[in-house]
């Protein structure tokens, strides 16, 4: 049985979920550094959270889409 390929509607939703956890990642990197600038030592435990989480994301999705016909 063939497998087709992800719909354009498929394909503008997953850009479109990238670039808010984009988004996001970009602005929990940024209050981590502003934690850690104020020497708030969990300002490192949430930008290793956002770093493992986003490539995590981009990982997947990546993956994902190199399965596709």
């Amino acid at each position: 049985m063939p497998r087709v390929g992800w719909s354009v509607e498929q394909r503008a939703a997953v850009k479109r979920y990238m670039l808010f956890t984009t988004i996001f990642a970009v602005i929990g990197v940024a209050f981590s550094v502003f934690l850690i600038a104020l020497g708030i030592k969990g300002g490192w435990v949430l930008l290793g959270m956002v770093v493992c989480i986003y490539a995590a994301t981009r990982l997947f999705v990546g993956n994902v889409k190199r399965n596709q016909p």
